[in-house]
């Protein structure tokens, strides 16, 4: 409560009554302060995660149209300069890529699990694990195999290319 002494016609606030309204003043103002950083972080983070939305969905439709062996999808989604680093140590260039896909026997499956979307404006990198079957099993003997992934895809033109895969780790199921 404020303390007012009067003075006949005149009022005045004592000097605890002042630093009261001080301290009231500062925290409103420290309040609304919070208030509008929290505002404006949530306008902010709406579009990244709408963002983050597409590169995941991006990611798993590349894979989805490696089984399909969509060529016209690939094509647009691999950058120019798409390095895959497989985790035998190979590395394939996007046209060196591509051309596997053509002449493979093909995949039953390529499924996405446990994927991490991390976005720096034009830049995305996304991790995860990619779970793959094989129509025919491979030499081995193993149709199933999963793998953890690091890629990176960029903003070009208005869409999201894959420019680089790297395996960092795989393991087989059968």
């Amino acid at each position: 409560m404020v303390q007012v002494k009067e003075y006949s016609n005149f009022k005045e606030i004592t000097p605890m009554a002042l630093r009261k309204m001080n301290r009231l003043f500062v925290t409103a103002l420290f309040v609304l302060t919070l208030f509008s950083i929290h505002m404006a972080a949530a306008q902010q983070a709406a579009p990244d995660s709408a963002i983050i939305k597409l590169i995941d969905e991006t990611n798993r439709k590349i894979d989805r149209a490696v089984v399909a062996k969509d060529m016209q999808f690939l094509s647009k989604h691999y950058g120019e300069d798409f390095v895959f680093t497989h985790g035998t140590g190979l590395i394939d260039s996007k046209n060196s890529w591509l051309e596997s896909i053509r002449k493979s026997k093909g995949y039953a499956s390529r499924e996405h699990d446990s994927t991490v979307v991390e976005l720096h404006k034009d830049i995305a990198i996304i991790s995860g694990k990619l779970t793959v079957g094989r129509l025919t099993p491979a030499r081995d003997g193993t149709s199933k195999y999963s793998l953890r992934y690091v890629r990176v895809f960029a903003l070009r033109k208005k869409n999201w290319e894959m420019i680089s895969h790297r395996t960092t780790s795989e393991w087989h199921h059968d």
